[in-house]
Parts: structure tokens; sequence; C-alpha cells
């Protein structure tokens, strides 16, 4: 169908939908209006990216010129989350705060919010251009004159966050800590249109219909259909599957077959080396100037393209490989601590290094096996210069009113057995302070308490404890206790084995418990284990909820390199962590307020949990 603009009905529609919502009909007579309409869907697109301006304002306080403490942009900008969490929050607030609406001039908006617009409007012709005026293109080579395509109608663009395009398959430490999205962490699905930006760092992505893709920040890119991701700035490799096609405000590259590396500077330029496979690129179609193809590159070619003084034209430089450009996930990993790199090689389930924890990030699981964890509690909502940790950039403070909680319990079979360390320097008196834990209780402090799951403490004996669950009717817990006193002025590595001999009863497996301070096993218990497994939470500083006692056995000190293993691990490679680790833990990291008295009464208890 053929809407002229300004469109009578598409407006109020597009205009409710930027600050508030659409109901069901609405949206059904929407997508009828905008289908097989490339003016259309481009209306759609600039009015769903000033929506996510929209909602990132409501949610910030305005900035005043030449304010010492406003942010920079990289930390002010919105990430891909905000769409999903805040946006419901934003249109609620819009209905009743229509004077912040009114009055939004006045507030700084983000860099983003227009300029990426603007660019995935392009970005979204271009797909479309692509797919029904630009493909015969291909099959010319490379020798023959470029000639521009004219535009012709485009099929439907998926409205925004209905389809999933892709997931976040792997973040860097740093991209996870400073992220600029609270909830980005692996496993987080990306769907068509959402703005994602990195301000440092490394992100991998899995497109569901095409390659993997790694991204390096600072950058901004948004997927933008089944084979296609526009990229705004930043630095990109791919390489696998069939067909990719890359867009730039400047360049639009079709890629088969090819492993290239990528780099987009806003308007300004955009290069491109292909290591294998063919890639054709064209002119991104820009407002009233048509789409032109440039050239095919092969194997071992690689051009630079920058704007021209003719309008839509560009100017283009051979150039050889893009230096410094990450091709293999691997290699981010080499730039990992020589200890980081231990633990992951010896394949844990999870493993959280506590890199810069802090409010409204996620702790990243390191093995990008997707239990990243949410921080709980009072933490800080940024850390000072100072609060840092080591020189190697680990551990953090646990103040007795945080914890961190993984979104999901990492699975551990114990007919397999397992281990679980970590780095502990705790503070105050001797009291119950968990490492870690995975754990319940049911019925407790009644006959019939059952208890399931793996603790590793420090206790209010001022003793390293790692207890098993029995889970039989009536029983406690296998409880081991290191013969040592705690030094609480060093870190002591600790680590709790559980390697399986025998299946005693049904659900029930017998094996031998270890307990390890600072390399050296210094007990060892012949205990039965319950193979009950249900859905209770894994908790970084504390146990699980207690009615009578709030969250029970928070830690207060300083814990680092927390890992999980789904088999026992040896001695001698303990020993390995241990002398390893040592040398780069210390006690400077991240600091958090003092505890409130309240919070520490309410948790006092002399008895064991």
């Amino acid at each position: 169908m053929s809407i002229d603009f300004p469109n009578d009905e598409l407006e109020p529609l597009l205009d409710q939908l930027t600050i508030a919502d659409l109901d069901a009909t609405e949206w059904e007579r929407l997508r009828t209006l905008i289908a097989d309409n490339p003016a259309a869907q481009r209306r759609y697109l600039e009015a769903i990216h000033l929506r996510e301006g929209l909602a990132y304002l409501l949610l910030h306080e305005p900035l005043v010129a030449g304010d010492a403490s406003a942010p920079s942009p990289a930390e002010t900008s919105v990430g891909p989350s905000l769409a999903a969490a805040s946006r419901r929050d934003a249109s609620a607030e819009a209905s009743t705060a229509t004077p912040r609406v009114r009055h939004l001039k006045s507030r700084w908006f983000p860099s983003w919010a227009a300029a990426a617009g603007i660019a995935f409007v392009a970005g979204a012709a271009a797909v479309a251009l692509f797919q029904q005026g630009w493909a015969p293109l291909l099959a010319e080579k490379e020798q023959e004159t470029p000639r521009t395509v004219a535009p012709v109608a485009a099929s439907p663009v998926p409205l925004l966050q209905e389809t999933q395009l892709g997931k976040i398959s792997g973040l860097s430490l740093d991209a996870s800590a400073e992220a600029i999205s609270s909830s980005m962490q692996v496993g987080q699905v990306l769907r068509c249109g959402e703005v994602v930006q990195i301000p440092v760092g490394f992100m991998r992505i899995q497109l569901d219909d095409g390659p993997e893709l790694l991204i390096e920040g600072p950058a901004e890119f948004s997927l933008v259909g089944n084979e296609s991701v526009f990229v705004r700035s930043g630095r990109l490799s791919a390489r696998g599957g069939q067909r990719l096609l890359l867009q730039t405000p400047l360049l639009t590259a079709e890629c088969l077959d090819a492993s290239v590396a990528f780099e987009a500077s806003d308007d300004d330029s955009a290069s491109i080396y292909v290591s294998e496979g063919v890639v054709t690129l064209m002119t991104t179609p820009q407002e009233r100037v048509e789409g032109e193809k440039i050239r095919v590159l092969h194997s071992g070619e690689g051009i630079v393209a920058e704007p021209s003084s003719a309008k839509g034209a560009l100017r283009t430089t051979d150039r050889g490989p893009l230096p410094r450009i990450v091709t293999e996930w691997s290699d981010i990993e080499k730039q990992l601590s020589k200890y980081q790199q231990l633990v992951l090689g010896d394949r844990p389930v999870a493993y959280w290094p506590l890199y810069r924890v802090r409010k409204n990030r996620r702790v990243l699981d390191l093995t990008q096996n997707g239990h990243d964890g949410l921080p709980i509690g009072n933490w800080p909502a940024e850390l000072k210069e100072n609060d840092d940790a080591d020189d190697a950039e680990r551990g953090v403070y646990f103040n007795g009113e945080s914890y961190i909680e993984p979104d999901r319990k990492p699975p551990v079979n114990l007919q397999n057995g397992f281990a679980i360390e970590g780095w502990a320097r705790p503070e105050g008196p001797a009291q119950y302070q968990a490492i870690f834990t995975s754990r319940w209780v049911l019925e407790s402090y009644t006959p019939n308490q059952q208890c399931f799951g793996i603790t590793l403490y420090a206790g209010d004996n001022n003793q390293w404890e790692f207890w098993t669950g029995v889970g039989k009717r009536g029983k406690l817990w296998n409880v081991m206790e290191s013969p040592k006193k705690i030094d609480r002025e060093e870190w002591s590595h600790v680590v709790g084995v559980f390697t399986p001999t025998d299946v005693s009863e049904p659900g029930f497996m017998r094996g031998i418990g270890r307990l390890y301070v600072n390399g050296e096993e210094v007990l060892q218990h012949e205990q039965e284990v319950s193979l009950t497994d249900f859905d209770w939470p894994a908790r970084i500083g504390a146990a699980e909820f207690v009615p009578r006692y709030l969250t029970s056995w928070l830690f207060k000190g300083r814990l680092s390199d927390i890992a999980l293993y789904g088999y026992p691990l040896e001695p001698q490679r303990i020993k390995e962590h241990y002398q390893v680790g040592q040398p780069t833990v210390s006690s400077k990291t991240s600091a958090l307020r003092p505890s409130s008295p309240w919070l520490l009464a309410s948790l006092g208890r002399s008895s064991a949990p």
C-alpha cells in the first residue's frame, strides 16, 4: 500500500509508541501500515529509536552545562537492555510526568539516540535494497563498470525487538565490568534493532543464522537482519557462515564464505580486509542517494573508504591487513593473568574472578558458560580510582551486607565428584561467613530436617570449614574443619573436594571429602552425600535465606577467584593453583561502606547453621 506523509493515521500511532506503548489492536494496525512501504518503515525506525532516547532521559537527571560531575558519554549511553527493562518504567512515568517530556530540549540527549537512529534507518534500508536490488550484482565480475542501483520496494522490516537475531556468547572482564547496560551478560538475546554499546573490552556475538562476530570497544552496533549487522563505530572480525552483510553509514559489505576484519568510524571512514572468501562492496544508500557498487575484494585484499566531495560518493584506497584486530577468542584469553588462564585450563563449570564488582553490573563467569552473577545488597554504584583491586585486578571487598548470586545454579553431578575453590581474607570476629554455597535445608530445626548441597565457610570457631549435605531426614551435615585457625591478616586459598567411591543406596553416593588450605590437604573424611538436586540458589558471600536470620552467613572481608569444578581437582593441581595465585592476591580491593549495626545484630547467632 502507498502512504503519503504526513499521514493522519500513521503519525498518531508513532507518537503514541514514542512516549508510551500500543495495545494489540494498535500494533496490528501499525504492522499493516508499514508493510511493503519503505518510507513508512523508515518513519517507524526513527520513532523507535527516539523512544529509546526518551526512556533514557526519563530515567536520568538533567545535566547542567559545565557541571564537573556530569558523566562522560561512555557512562551515560544506553545498551541493549534498556528497551526491555526500563521502557515499561519510562512509559509509566511518561503518562504521569508530562512536564518532564515537555522540557526534553533542556536535557542532555545521548549521542547514540540521534546518530544511531539515523544510521540504523540507513542500515535497514540497505538490507532491504540489498535483498531486492543488489543481489543480482553479486554475480557480476569485478572488472565490470560499477552502476547505480535504483531503489525497489522493500520486504517488511520486523518490528523492533520482536525478532531474535543472535545472542552474546562471550564477554571479556572489562567489557562486562564497564558495560553500559546493567543487564549485559553472556547468553543475553539480541533482537532486531537493539542498540548495543561497548565502552571497552571485547564481546562475542553468535548470529542465529550467520557467523560468529568478535567486536572490540569502544563500539556501537545493531543486528538488523538474520545475517546483517549495522556497525556505527568499532572494530570487528567475522568468520564462518555462508553470508554476512556488514553495514556502516558509508559502506556496505556483502561477505560470502569470508573471514574479514572490519573497522568503522561513524561517518568518517570504514576499513575492511579479507583474509578468506569474497566480499562485494557497495556504498550505503543515503536519503535521495542510491547505492552504488564499488568493487569486489578477494583473499589478501583490503580498502579504506572515506567520503569524497561528491554527495554520496566514496574515495577508496587499497590497504593491507588491519593491525591489532582480534580474530580468535583464544587471543582474548591469552590476555588474562597467568592464574586466570590456569583456572580456565582446568575446565571449571563456573569461574568468577570478581573484577570491579559494583551495583547494577553483572559479575562475569569467565568460563562463558553463562553463570554470570548479580550483586545484591549494599554495593557501591561506582568505584573510586584508588578502590580498584590489586595489580592483577582481582578480588572484591564484601562488607557483610552484600553477596553475589548467579541467575542460575551451576550444575554439578555429585556422581562425578566436584571441587570448589576460592581465595578469602575474612575480617572481624569469628562467625559463620560463607565463601561459596549451593545448598538448601528442608524443615530446618525440626526432627525431619534434610540438608542438601555444599558449603565453603569461615566458621564461628575461626577455622575453615567444608560441608556437604547428607540429605536424610533428621541428619545434619558432613562437617570438615581445618585444624589450624584462620590467619585473618593474610589471604588463604581454600578448596573443598568430594571424590565419589560407590553408590551406597539409591539416591546417595559414598565418597571421600577433602579440605585443602594453601595448597596442602589438612583433612579428609569418608562421607555419604545425597544426590537429590533441585533449584536452590548458589551464592558467593552468603548462604540460603533463613527467615529467622534474613540472608544468613554473609561474608565480611575480601574474596577473589571463586571457581566450581564438575570433577575432583587433583592435589598437584590444587598446589599449583596456590603457588601461581598467591603472589598476585593483595589486600588492595574495591571498598564498600561499613556494615550497619541493625543488620549485624539481626544476623548474629552462636549455633551452627
